[in-house]
């Protein structure tokens, strides 16, 4: 391939990992790098280390630059996403004034009359680490953390206007007490942000003066990276959690449903959200003794195990409101006889079953879906893929670059760097679906009994937590 080809430098900071890739013009992801970051099954999340990050970074470049030096490449731009909503408090030197707050930490005071997702949690860090709230300058985002590093600018990143409240507005700020000049401007994804710097090009490999643009929050990036761009397309991106986000032309009223304001003006992302999925997979995958087994070889396994066996059911912990949490879930009707296969087969069923739950609400609140695009490492596994495809009676689409965020990067670096004058153009050039699973009729029908029977006892279950949590809180 022409080295000489424009491309985008795209990095997206997970919670277990970070991953990066070198895009050109014509969509191919042409070198791909991972790098561990945390074991989420333990508590590696709480009291989060950012030098993490910063020596992530330097590996990650090592990895990317081994294909061809970054130097001989015509990187136009380095977009960072990353997840959200994560605090990282910097001091008055510009270093990391203590650990981050990532998203998964549940420690925060909120307000519920407010939509901010990051200011309860400074909130939080006001009231019970007040010495760090003192000597933070600026909190930022994770992905504005990687972006100052490569700068040393300042800044946060927002859609747009109308998503601003979701991340921070002086209002909100005031609302919650806090100090405003702890937070820095908001600025647009694909906003010049400042060139790389000297020091970063030291630290970090990544070469002197590449423009840096805005990115933000990684299920944003995703929905860019699988083209829902449009009312009807429909991002299923899964990483720990998962979320079934589809492109609407009107907001939704439901509870089930989280409705925000899509990167692109005048939609909305209507999204249901599957929470901890991918970590519980990751716990059964440890508890089976399986984590070094293939996952090829362990879902042709749980494959075998057919519709009428006797298996367990996996059910979540909350089932209602916009999040199915599967952290905290449990298996009912576990049998002696029982094995990794079975109760392999009881949890991607349940993870499928919230799927097509969270599709029915969707459609019942004027959201068709005929298909989904998938973003994360399921795209890799074509047993899932065409087992989801089978359950919810839906096509399921894979794109050519399954990191979905580091597309959306992509496209949102080429567009800011002038080859392509808005997002929805971008997106519509660069995104391939490489693969259609097309949902097997005979499994489809296999399939509803199995659904309806766990989406009744779902709600039973619902029945029976219910009243005891009014108790609570009268």
């Amino acid at each position: 391939m022409n080295d000489l080809q424009p491309c985008v430098l795209s990095i997206d900071v997970g919670t277990s990992a970070m991953k990066g890739g070198i895009i050109s013009l014509n969509g191919d992801l042409r070198s791909f790098g991972r790098v561990a970051l945390a074991d989420t099954s333990r508590n590696d999340f709480l009291d989060w280390d950012g030098l993490i990050w910063n020596r992530a970074l330097k590996s990650l470049i090592q990895i990317l630059s081994k294909i061809t030096p970054l130097k001989q490449l015509e990187i136009q731009a380095v977009v960072i996403s990353g997840n959200g909503p994560t605090i990282v408090p910097i001091g008055f030197d510009g270093k990391l004034a203590g650990q981050s707050h990532l998203w998964m930490d549940k420690r925060e005071n909120r307000l519920f009359s407010q939509k901010s997702f990051f200011l309860p949690s400074v909130s939080w860090i006001k009231d019970k680490k007040p010495d760090l709230y003192d000597k933070t300058r600026f909190f930022l985002g994770c992905p504005e953390y990687i972006s100052y590093i490569l700068t040393g600018i300042f800044a946060g990143f927002t859609a747009n206007e109308d998503f601003n409240p979701y991340i921070w507005t002086n209002k909100g700020i005031d609302a919650y007490g806090l100090d405003s000049d702890k937070f820095p401007e908001l600025i647009k994804i694909g906003m010049p942000l400042g060139p790389v710097s000297k020091e970063a090009e030291i630290s970090t490999g990544i070469p002197q003066g590449i423009p840096v643009y805005a990115g933000g929050s990684d299920f944003i990036m995703a929905i860019l990276g699988t083209g829902a761009v449009v009312p009807g397309r429909t991002c299923d991106r899964a990483g720990t959690s998962e979320g079934i986000n589809y492109c609407s032309d009107m907001p939704i009223d439901n509870d089930r449903i989280r409705t925000l304001p899509h990167v692109i003006e005048g939609y909305y992302n209507a999204a249901g959200i599957l929470s901890s999925t991918g970590a519980i997979f990751e716990w059964f995958r440890r508890i089976s003794g399986q984590k070094d087994k293939p996952y090829s070889d362990m879902m042709n396994e749980i494959r075998e195990i057919n519709h009428n066996q006797n298996i367990p059911g996996f059910y979540p912990s909350v089932h209602r409101g916009e999040t199915w949490e599967f952290s905290g879930g449990l298996f009912v009707g576990l049998e002696v006889d029982h094995g990794p296969a079975e109760m392999g087969r009881a949890v991607t069923n349940a993870i499928a079953y919230g799927v097509r739950d969270l599709i029915e609400t969707l459609e019942k609140n004027n959201c068709p879906i005929e298909s989904l695009r998938v973003s994360g490492g399921q795209g890799r596994s074509t047993v899932w893929n065409q087992m989801k495809a089978d359950v919810t009676g839906k096509l399921i689409e894979v794109p050519s670059v399954i990191d979905t965020e580091l597309m959306g990067n992509a496209c949102t670096g080429f567009t800011s760097s002038g080859y392509f004058t808005s997002l929805q153009e971008s997106t519509e050039s660069l995104v391939k679906i490489i693969k259609i699973h097309t949902p097997d009729r005979i499994e489809h029908e296999k399939y509803n009994d199995g659904y309806n029977f766990y989406h009744q006892r779902c709600l039973d279950l619902v029945k029976i937590i219910q009243p005891k949590e009014n108790n609570n809180d009268s």
